[in-house]
């Protein structure tokens, strides 16, 4: 064998291992990851309390699939990363909602015993003097 062959069969070997190397390191995972973040935030009510960091996560998702598809894997990662973090922001912000929301509740139901409590306290008359 010649170097010239040794050279070639080394070259096809390397471009191989690359292609194989490439496909490897696409971002499926990162993007279902996101994905199925972006369904838990909008079935938590992200549209809710949240939708703009919904939204924002939908369309990185987009830019994530699109730049795959195109074969720019280091971009669709950093997009699917970013749609991630949109929707674990989008699914706190539905926490800290329901959060206030429920306060809010509680205090109202608090407000409403102190006047009820007032006005049995008014409405009672003293008791007599011995």
């Amino acid at each position: 064998m010649s170097a010239r062959n040794g050279f070639l069969i080394a070259a096809t070997l390397g471009l191989l291992s690359v292609g194989c190397a490439s496909q490897s390191t696409r971002p499926t995972a990162e993007i279902s990851r996101a994905r199925t973040l972006i369904e838990q935030a909008e079935k938590a009510g992200a549209q809710r309390y949240a939708a703009v960091e919904l939204d924002q996560a939908r369309n990185k998702l987009q830019e994530a699939d699109s730049a795959n598809r195109e074969g720019k894997s280091d971009l669709a990662r950093e997009r699917a990363n970013e749609a991630a973090a949109d929707a674990e922001l989008a699914q706190a912000r539905v926490s800290s909602g329901e959060a206030k929301q429920a306060a809010h509740e509680v205090q109202k139901g608090t407000d409403t015993l102190e006047r009820e409590t007032t006005r049995e306290a008014e409405a009672t008359p003293p008791a007599p003097q011995k």
